[in-house]
């Protein structure tokens, strides 16, 4: 199983080689809709507002979420392209699979652009802040709800996409850290009747579809743009 980890020391051309040596194809960088350049650091070039830390890059991840997940962490474009760097691969395939990518995959001819999330008069650039602003906006309009009313207004997959601190602090992510995988900042802690909440950070399409599917269950509208 190949997979590597991603830090914010790492160098871009670091990145380049990591992910050519591990998946056998070209991972395209971006600095301010260039390419970035090849000798500085994830961090030097990390996007206003990313959150930062590390990232577990795994084989089974999909090339969309794996994209996504660069934008959460580090605020930077990443576009994964075929081994000649001829075009870029469906965002459907696992990372395992890039390698062997045909151009007649239905994502094999997208071009370079960004989908935007408009929610409230707002617009978000992640997935992971997007749904982190619904359920916000959801307690701002029921400021009764306690932690089990989240929990089953947004009832997915898993119901710890929204959990307590503590519940939050007793998962503890790939890097082995504890409440990682979820928003922890104290600003970023929603206040309920009894407690806190907080909210999951990744939003691979297993989890956010069915959570948009609650979410429009509820009478949200959430608006997609191309930027």
């Amino acid at each position: 199983m190949a997979s590597f980890k991603i830090t914010g020391q790492m160098k871009v051309k670091t990145l380049k080689e990591q992910f050519m040596n591990n998946f056998g194809s070209v991972l395209r960088v971006y600095c301010h809709h260039h390419f970035a350049d090849d000798n500085v650091t994830l961090a030097s070039i990390r996007g206003e507002g990313a959150i930062g830390g590390e990232l577990d890059c795994g084989d089974k991840d999909t090339v969309g979420d794996f994209e996504e997940f660069m934008m959460e962490l580090y605020g930077i474009e990443v576009q994964v392209a075929s081994p000649d760097n001829s075009f870029l691969v469906d965002n459907n395939l696992e990372l395992c699979e890039v390698k062997n990518a045909s151009p007649n995959t239905n994502n094999a001819e997208k071009k370079r652009k960004k989908v935007v999330f408009v929610f409230n008069g707002q617009t978000y650039t992640t997935k992971g802040r997007l749904c982190f602003n619904i359920v916000k906006y959801y307690v701002e309009q029921n400021p009764n709800a306690a932690l089990v009313t989240l929990q089953k207004a947004f009832n997915t997959a898993t119901n710890m996409i929204v959990a307590s601190p503590e519940m939050a602090k007793a998962i503890v992510d790939s890097n082995g850290v504890a409440g990682g995988d979820f928003y922890m900042k104290e600003e970023d802690m929603i206040p309920l009747k009894n407690g806190k909440a907080v909210v999951w950070k990744y939003w691979p399409e297993r989890y956010f579809n069915p959570f948009m599917e609650q979410v429009k269950a509820l009478g949200y509208t959430i608006e997609e743009k191309e930027v």
